[in-house]
């Protein structure tokens, strides 16, 4: 039993703290329940998931718990909260429990249903995820096994009051499509995250190229930028190859240049814009550098800074990135 709850038994409320943990003024039987699901689901005490649930515990306002009007649903939410890994004590590591230990969780959180809401069809609900976790766990991905406990007490309090955790009203006839819905919107996050953070190597590894930036100094540039100069920079990255082709072009002559751009936009080029055109073509590795060392400061009366609003409208003629829209948050 663990020691800083168990602490707590034989005493009227629990009030009190116990090695710097507050602890809420639950029932005694509320503790109880934390305890031993805390026990049942092998969270030892001392690791960063255990001090995440009792962080949590001890900021769930006693109204809160009781709107819940079951001592398993109010724990069960806590411990799929705490396990997400957010929380003071959390860094955004996510406990995730093996395949035994998420059934053991479902089993817990199954408690926490009224009787009379425990109909076949709910059952045979309760027993598909079941099956679900026993068949396709090994298949499951990192973003849905973290957020696995959240979506079953969902379903929970779906079952017994027709909404989930967050007040979203869903019919208890629909809860295997809800359920269904739940592993997709997890699992297409996973799959678009890995994308992002494929994209932003492929993007960091590209400007160390054209520039000679150590990577880590280029994350935290990018991490410091506007998403509309991140859009920019990886539009210019994408099409460097073409612009050493067109630089080479200049080199021979300009002419041949002017030919084979406005062959490739399927229109003609004035000679202004010809002229920005190759400016910008002839800048773009000082482009690139002043902007991920922040070197372009707005001008005071316009908000912009002329020399780089003119080269992106260079590389706007030859569609290499898109127009600027003036918008202060992008």
């Amino acid at each position: 039993m663990n020691r800083n709850l168990s602490y707590y038994y034989d005493q009227k409320d629990f009030s009190s703290k116990h090695k710097g943990e507050n602890i809420v003024n639950y029932p005694i039987q509320t503790m109880k329940v934390l305890t031993y699901c805390i026990d049942t689901l092998g969270i030892r005490e001392g690791t960063e998931t255990y001090r995440n649930i009792i962080d949590l515990a001890s900021k769930v306002k006693i109204e809160t718990a009781n709107d819940d009007n079951n001592e398993w649903i109010t724990v069960m939410r806590i411990i799929a909260s705490g396990c997400t890994g957010k929380s003071n004590y959390s860094n955004d590591k996510a406990h995730i429990f093996s395949q035994s230990e998420l059934c053991d969780f479902l089993t817990l959180a199954v408690k926490g249903i009224n009787e009379k809401r425990m109909t076949e069809m709910v059952r045979g609900a309760i027993f598909n995820i079941y099956r679900d976790i026993i068949e396709n766990y090994q298949n499951f991905n990192f973003s849905l096994k973290s957020n696995y406990p959240r979506i079953i007490v969902d379903v929970v309090s779906i079952i017994n009051k027709g909404m989930n955790t967050e007040g979203k009203k869903i019919d208890v006839y629909h809860l295997n499509e809800y359920y269904k819905s739940q592993k997709t919107i997890e699992e297409t996050l996973q799959k678009e995250k890995y994308e992002l953070q494929e994209s932003e190597q492929n993007l960091i590894a590209s400007l160390s190229q054209i520039t000679n930036i150590e990577m880590n100094k280029l994350r935290e540039s990018l991490a410091n930028m506007q998403i509309s100069d991140v859009k920019r920079i990886s539009n210019l990255c994408f099409n460097y190859n073409k612009l050493q082709r067109y630089s080479k072009l200049i080199g021979e002559s300009e002419e041949g240049f002017r030919h084979e751009v406005e062959k490739e936009l399927g229109r003609k080029l004035t000679d202004s814009q010809m002229h920005r055109a190759i400016n910008s073509i002839r800048k773009v590795r000082i482009y690139i550098g002043n902007v991920l060392e922040g070197k372009f400061t707005p001008h005071d009366s316009h908000g912009i800074n002329h020399v780089k609003h003119n080269l992106e409208y260079g590389f706007q003629i030859m569609g290499l990135i898109e127009c600027r829209r003036r918008n202060p948050r992008h």
